[in-house]
């Protein structure tokens, strides 16, 4: 389930923080995002994507509004609507904590877009659902873009090389990746590798493998007819009572339960 919300804030909130993600997307001028690590402007075009746990507040001066439109999602209904890359996305983006984006020039087309996110919380009726799953999608899409596109953020220092082992890690999650090989691929030390790998993905090297095999795994049980074991074999897992605290671990689920529920209930709601 996602809820979202239109709204006019025209007063300062206190401080809080909230077990969901928190995507706002400002439609004008006025007031300011405090957040642990500083102060954000709200200005029209921007998104902001707040990570659970996350300390904020709104700040508005006595004659300041600001119009936002509000999307929370709860991290436990993201595997049941949004894609494996999606997911490791996100994770991503909630490693450098509260993220910007800035979308010069597409104010009409973000408005559009988050138009078509039902305001309410969630719906029953499974088109509009859909529906509301695709746009908000797309709008961490768009975000995550313009987020990565940003020169002040701390991974372009070393993006090129970092993506160069995205990629390889992509194509080889069969096999069995260390961060040795990491580090000679990269060209990078092992210190320097280890920080800046967890920048741009927000988990360990090893974590992150983990994390992307578990998803291949899950993709392969409800597109394949491969048994438990082969799945967990053609992703990596060489352990099958590791496979299986990983998978439950991300998913909430055992393996056979995942592709139960998605089978033959449709969904993991």
């Amino acid at each position: 389930m996602l809820w979202s919300l239109s709204t006019e804030i025209a007063a300062s909130s206190s401080w809080h923080d909230h077990d969901i993600f928190e995507f706002a997307l400002c439609l004008d001028q006025g007031g300011r995002l405090l957040t642990d690590d500083g102060e954000i402007d709200l200005r029209p075009a921007r998104t902001i994507l707040i990570p659970p746990g996350a300390h904020h507040r709104f700040d508005l001066d006595a004659d300041e509004t600001s119009r936002l439109k509000i999307i929370c999602v709860p991290p436990k209904d993201l595997p049941g609507f949004v894609s494996p890359l999606h997911i490791a996305m996100l994770d991503g983006l909630c490693g450098i904590g509260v993220s910007v984006a800035d979308h010069p020039g597409q104010e009409l087309w973000l408005g559009q877009l988050s138009n078509l996110i039902v305001d309410g919380l969630g719906t029953d009726d499974e088109r509009s659902s859909q529906l509301n799953w695709s746009a908000m999608s797309l709008l961490l899409s768009l975000h995550a873009k313009e987020r990565r596109a940003a020169k002040d953020h701390p991974i372009n220092r070393h993006r090129v090389q970092i993506v160069d082992l995205i990629s390889w890690i992509e194509s080889n999650l069969g096999e069995d990746l260390s961060i040795q090989q990491a580090t000679f691929r990269s060209g990078l030390s092992r210190s320097l590798l280890t920080r800046e790998f967890r920048h741009y993905t927000g988990k360990s090297f090893v974590d992150y493998c983990n994390v992307r095999r578990v998803q291949k795994a899950a993709t392969i049980l409800v597109t394949r007819s491969d048994s438990v074991t082969q799945a967990a074999l053609d992703s990596g897992f060489s352990n099958l009572s590791h496979f299986h605290r990983q998978f439950k671990a991300h998913f909430g689920l055992t393996p056979a339960a995942f592709r139960r529920k998605v089978i033959e209930e449709g969904g993991l709601r």
